[in-house]
């Protein structure tokens, strides 16, 4: 049996770090939402950013000015889901679209370019 591996000095990431089990226990209801409305794989094709940039505003604002902590358009599709976890969402598909969608990054475009889209 050899020496146990230095993943840290190797520059690993260390999934273990991640809050696997809050990030299921939010994010899942945002994803079956997506089921509903969409396709499953959907959010794989890309989002503008300034779509996502929107939704996380109107999905923070409703829980911070609102007071409102479950989106009320989910509930309508049976869905507990917090306006927490539709920022969550919205906040990891700029992630994505950045890393695999860099052609839908719209940043700084003016809003008549938007509507073109």
């Amino acid at each position: 049996m050899g020496a146990p591996k230095n993943n840290e000095k190797e520059g690993k990431p260390d999934a273990g770090l991640l809050p696997l089990d809050i990030l299921l226990k939010v994010l899942c209801p945002a994803y079956a939402e997506g089921l509903i409305k969409y396709w499953r794989e959907s959010w794989r094709m890309g989002f503008p950013i300034s779509v996502m940039y929107a939704a996380t505003l109107r999905h923070l604002s409703a829980f911070f000015h609102d007071k409102e902590d479950y989106d009320p358009d989910a509930e309508k599709l049976g869905i507990k889901k917090l306006h927490l976890a539709g920022a969550l969402f919205s906040i990891i598909c700029m992630c994505d679209t950045l890393l695999n969608h860099p052609e839908l990054d719209n940043r700084g475009k003016d809003w008549k370019d938007d509507k073109k889209d």
